[in-house]
């Protein structure tokens, strides 16, 4: 094994054991005093601050979504430069390797550029790799979903929708009357009958809805078509469904009922990447 192959799995040990004192020494001693490690996390120059990227959680904790499948380490010659040896021979100024991540993780892997001085690490290139498109599921609210948006107001994430008007110009509004309706629609109550939502969906009913929450990087994208439902019974079921503060913006009930049919939803919650279709 060369320096420059010794080197790399002296940072991936680093990386996958965060924690570990005699893992952060061993790359260290690896390292040029002036490395730089770039990151789409950020930015580090100089051993210290190097190391300290190497354990902080968004570096690490990327590849604890793991177990990650690691390609066979290509060694380069110079910038650019034609790929030598894969696996533990070889030599050159640059090597690259990168680690997959399951289908269910955040992302889909890290790719690695390392660059060396005198068989040392002198530069770290850490980015990011796309997770693959989800393979589509038949459409259909989830447990996770209906609680994530009954509760979205309380929980100080309310719903936010956008349609589209006469002049094809785009309006987006917060709505705290969103509701699952079953296992297929979402449902609002619109205070003012007259109003911009309830006018526009009657000639164009698409509309988008978007659900996010930060703290549990929970995020669903609903795609749909709208439509004012004057069935007595639905709307009641719709106004007594809305959360209490906002049913008591509109106690006469002189708003309407929107029923949104939905064909296509985005996201992530706990279980994962998300994309379902109708």
């Amino acid at each position: 094994m060369t320096d420059r192959s010794e080197a790399v799995e002296a940072y991936k040990n680093a990386l996958l054991n965060a924690d570990d004192d005699a893992a952060a020494a061993a790359v260290a001693a690896r390292m040029t005093g002036d490395v730089v490690v770039e990151t789409n996390f950020g930015r580090a120059e100089g051993t210290e601050a190097a190391l300290a990227m190497l354990r902080g959680p968004r570096s690490a904790g990327v590849l604890a979504a793991g177990p990650a499948e690691w390609s066979a380490l290509v060694l380069a010659s110079g910038p650019g430069g034609h790929p030598g040896a894969s696996g533990p021979g070889g030599d050159g100024d640059r090597a690259t390797i990168s680690a997959t991540l399951p289908a269910t993780a955040r992302f889909g892997g890290i790719e690695f550029v390392f660059e060396f001085a005198g068989g040392k690490i002198r530069r770290v290139e850490q980015e990011l790799i796309p997770p693959a498109p989800p393979e589509a599921a038949p459409l259909r609210l989830t447990g996770e979903m209906k609680a994530a948006i009954t509760g979205a107001l309380d929980n100080q994430t309310p719903v936010l929708i956008a349609y589209l008007d006469s002049d094809e110009e785009i309006h987006l509004s917060f709505r705290g009357t969103i509701q699952a309706y079953s296992d297929e629609q979402l449902a609002l109550w619109a205070r003012d009958p007259a109003g911009g939502l309830p006018r526009n969906i009657a000639v164009r009913p698409k509309v988008t809805l978007f659900y996010h929450d930060a703290r549990t990087r929970t995020s669903y994208t609903f795609y749909g078509r709208a439509r004012v439902h004057d069935d007595p019974a639905v709307r009641t079921a719709i106004y007594e469904n809305s959360h209490p503060g906002e049913r008591q913006m509109d106690f006469r009930r002189h708003g309407v009922a929107v029923i949104v049919d939905l064909r296509k939803i985005e996201g992530r919650d706990s279980t994962g990447r998300i994309l379902m279709r109708r």
